[in-house]
């Protein structure tokens, strides 16, 4: 379904015109190596407070992905 439609054809359009295997699996990543770690500015972090910043994260893999422009 897309656009809440029901497209029950697409599956063979991607086959036949992308020449994509809808079977083919790709493993997950395990872990990247040599991803440096956070630098974090102190005085930078006690300025944003608590109030108006409420969520961060210095996580690996949330920082890989907001740095690529590739969030969810």
């Amino acid at each position: 379904m897309f656009g809440g439609q029901i497209l029950p054809k697409f599956s063979d359009y991607i086959t036949e015109h992308l020449n994509l295997d809808l079977n083919e699996e790709d493993p997950a990543q395990e872990d990247m190596n040599g991803i440096a770690p956070p630098i974090i500015n102190h005085a930078f972090m006690a300025e944003l407070g608590t109030q108006k910043f409420s969520r961060r994260s210095f996580m690996k893999w949330e920082r890989i992905m907001h740095s690529h422009g590739a969030c969810l």
